[in-house]
């Protein structure tokens, strides 16, 4: 009866939010009008939106009507500035934390004849009501982060924050969650993996604003939830009829072609971007040695706008992708005649709608399918020391819900999202290598070629979810976040959690600080990624620490406590701190198999995750802009395994309860610098660095001067831990013939610019051994054209 009463409602409420198309996004809109002294309207008068930390800026103009709207506007502190022929300029600064459009009117005063030069009001940078942590970046920043890697470029936006661990293949670890990422694009939520091993990835240049949250998730955000990304992509209602064509050359004979274009008639926008690449050094290889290291991918994303009315917005946006690369080789593998290679696909489709009732509420909606597939093929069993070939695809099929309301000093939010997600897996493996067959004592040795193991299975899952939140000002200082979700989960496992959410953001005007604390009960789900393998009891016999009983995966539960201050130094500098605490139950981690792509989730009893970050941003100024960071962290898994597949070494203490060990992705000390300079010629560098004091490794020490000096001088024998590592990237890039209506761009990307050797994990239980990227060099030419005559001129600067 309960199964039955669960599935009703889920039935029911899919129906509703299919009728109602509701989604959740963080932007809204900032609108008024521009007036001068006597309150007469000022047609065209030129406005412009900015927010100091992230770079965003946009620049509209004044209908007949003297009015102007800005669209898709991330939530942040901003400043609107505002000025006309014969008229004195207006600035006025203010903070959007909600999707109902925020009204702010700027009265002009008359020009005099002193009036010689126009001064901006500086967008404040204290985010006075806010109390999480999140970082914000946009369109103008991201193209100045140095990349030459095929399919990175997101990873690189997120591994900017601090307390985000780096790890092979653009997997990262946010605060000591292991690859528990989400991704939300246009309100669209991607819990998949979006690694190179997993996917081709986001496209940077279709990005127009990101914004990266680590603390105080609101309740809206489920499943993954170590660090939820916030993508706005590129609309071409926000810009004039503009394109581009770029051809990328580089190291390791690295290749890049692509192209965009967008623009607007009407009410109606269009923006279109696609391209390909290809390198011989794909992936992060096992070994000193880049053996069987091919790869490339295509990419292709449109989105349409329109907007019918002053109440109504359309969106529609289509993407499909895909890669194909070789699986790298260990030494013996090249010479054994391995060439296993990989294939992964995925196409997104969404429609959305936006409807303004009256000033105070706002529906938003949309719904969605997203499709990936990833195949491991070796047709000639050229595997060594096992031949393997796996087949998997999983569909995330939903729509998600969303009403916002303000009311006094209340901004509402309640929400829905259902979704369907059909799985099937097929996976086989077999020992090639004659030793292996020969020892009774494991596993593989039953089944040779002859006889391969053989997993199929396909499952359909459901997930639901309901949640409210509300952002309650206090006092004119005093903030208050309330939120409370409820998840509905059934995939493998069936379970209902409740998840409360609290922060409070409180100002301190005289000294310009802001304290907040917050705490979150969060609920998260399992990797989707072989999820039936890992928890079939056939996939058991694989692991030397199965128990005989099926180890079905189960979610994880994090308590998440947070405390931290902000403060403003003169009118560019903001410092921020903060310290955190998750207590965790079925602590999520992975184990790979061999040196491929294929990954099995598995649980740890209990996790402990504390650490303390610390940043310092520079707005622009003359120029330049830049931060500094600093993350101390400490994560310890709490055995036994008590979820998934384990494929590592047998070893007992992975059955004894309460033995407390590192996490392979536990990294104590981070720092992070980048500092940007901008000419108003068109030139501009972009100049990075980053530390990292390493992870743990699982390597025997009594083999340690067996091993390759180069790899000797990376690890520390005594404290079993990779040895810390400084790399360096350096951007440099000139805009030429801007005012012309075909200008040309060339940019210079160095990453590793000193050559250091590295790694990034070695002999990992759970990870294995992945070598660091050396030095790589591109060179990129963008061809631009413009209806305006000026590159990028219009809405987006």
């Amino acid at each position: 009866m309960r199964y039955c009463r669960c599935k009703f409602l889920y039935g029911t409420a899919l129906l509703v939010l299919m009728s109602v198309l509701v989604f959740a996004q963080n932007v809204g809109v900032v609108q008024g009008t521009v007036a001068d002294p006597t309150g007469a309207v000022i047609p065209n008068a030129r406005v412009t939106l900015t927010s100091a930390l992230s770079g965003y800026k946009q620049v509209v103009s004044t209908d007949n009507n003297g009015f102007y709207k800005f669209a898709n506007i991330p939530y942040s502190q901003f400043t609107v500035h505002a000025e006309a022929s014969g008229f004195q300029h207006g600035d006025q600064s203010g903070e959007l934390r909600s999707n109902v459009p925020l009204i702010v009117n700027l009265k002009l005063q008359l020009a005099t004849s002193q009036q010689e030069v126009t001064v901006t009001e500086q967008a404040p940078l204290l985010e006075t009501t806010s109390s999480g942590t999140h970082h914000d970046l946009d369109y103008a920043e991201l193209g100045k982060l140095p990349q030459s890697t095929p399919g990175r470029g997101m990873s690189s936006v997120v591994q900017s924050v601090p307390g985000v661990v780096q790890d092979d293949n653009g997997r990262m670890h946010a605060r000591g969650s292991e690859s528990q990422v989400q991704y939300v694009v246009d309100g669209v939520p991607i819990t998949e993996q979006l690694s190179a091993v997993f996917s081709t990835g986001l496209s940077v240049q279709n990005m127009r604003t990101t914004e990266v949250m680590t603390g105080n998730i609101p309740a809206e955000y489920g499943d993954k939830l170590g660090a939820v990304v916030n993508v706005n992509t590129r609309s071409g209602l926000e810009m004039p009829w503009t394109g581009s064509v770029s051809l990328s050359s580089g190291s390791s004979s690295m290749s890049d072609v692509g192209g965009e274009f967008g623009g607007h008639v009407g009410k109606l926008g269009v923006f279109v971007s696609g391209g390909t690449s290809r390198s011989r050094r794909y992936l992060d290889p096992p070994e000193i040695g880049n053996y069987n290291n091919v790869g490339g991918n295509a990419r292709l994303f449109t989105r349409f706008d329109w907007a019918p009315s002053e109440k109504d917005s359309l969106r529609l946006s289509l993407s499909t992708n895909g890669s194909d690369f070789r699986v790298p080789n260990r030494f013996e593998q090249q010479i054994m005649g391995q060439r296993l290679r990989q294939e992964l696909r995925d196409d997104s489709e969404s429609l959305g709608w936006n409807h303004v009732f009256g000033s105070a509420t706002v529906l938003d909606a949309v719904v969605y399918r997203r499709s990936s597939s990833a195949r491991l093929l070796d047709p000639q069993a050229t595997g060594f020391p096992f031949s393997a070939e796996q087949s998997r695809r999983q569909r995330n099929e939903g729509a998600r819900a969303n009403l916002s309301h303000e009311w006094k000093n209340n901004s509402f939010k309640v929400g829905f999202e259902a979704k369907r997600l059909p799985i099937s897996e097929f996976f086989t493996v077999a020992a090639t290598d004659r030793l292996i067959l020969a020892d009774p004592s494991n596993p593989a040795s039953a089944f040779p070629l002859s006889r391969p193991f053989v997993f199929t299975g396909a499952k359909t899952g459901n997930q639901s979810a309901f949640y409210l939140q509300d952002h309650l000002r206090v006092f004119d200082r005093l903030t208050v976040d309330l939120g409370l979700r409820y998840d509905h989960y059934d995939i493998i496992t069936r379970e209902d959690a409740w998840s409360p959410r609290v922060g409070l953001a409180y100002f301190v005007k005289q000294t310009g600080t802001v304290v907040r604390a917050s705490y979150n009960r969060l609920f998260q789900t399992p990797p989707t990624e072989n999820l039936l393998l890992s928890s079939s009891q056939a996939g058991q016999m694989f692991s030397p620490v199965a128990s005989g009983t099926t180890h079905a995966v189960p979610p994880e539960w994090q308590n998440f406590y947070e405390f931290g201050v902000q403060q403003q130094f003169g009118r560019f500098l903001r410092f921020d701190v903060s310290r955190y605490m998750k207590n965790i139950k079925n602590f999520s981690d992975k184990d790979q198999f061999l040196e491929t792509g294929v990954i099995f989730p598995i649980a740890i009893a209990r996790g402990d995750v504390r650490g303390t970050e610390v940043r310092l941003d520079l707005a622009e100024v003359h120029g330049f802009s830049g931060f500094m960071s600093y993350a101390n962290s400490k994560s310890n898994g709490t055995t036994p395994i008590v979820g998934g597949l384990f494929l590592g070494e047998a070893s007992s203490e992975l059955l004894v309860p309460g033995i407390q060990f590192p996490n392979d992705h536990d990294e104590r000390n981070e720092g992070q610098f980048g500092v940007t300079y901008s000419h108003k010629s068109g030139a501009w560098g972009s100049f990075t660095g980053r530390y990292d004091s390493g992870v743990p490794t699982d390597f025997n020490p009594a083999t340690f001067n067996s091993l390759d000096p180069r790899l000797q001088e990376q690890l520390d024998p005594v404290r079993l831990r990779v040895k810390p590592r400084s790399v360096f990237e350096l951007a440099l890039g000139y805009d030429m013939m801007r005012e012309r209506r075909f200008p040309v761009s060339l940019q210079l990307t160095v990453n590793n610019m000193f050559d250091r050797f590295y790694l990034f994990n070695f002999e990992s239980v759970f990870s294995g051994t992945h070598i660091g990227r050396p030095r790589e060099v591109a060179v990129r030419m963008i061809f631009h054209w413009s209806k305006t005559g000026k590159k990028g001129a219009g809405a987006i600067d």
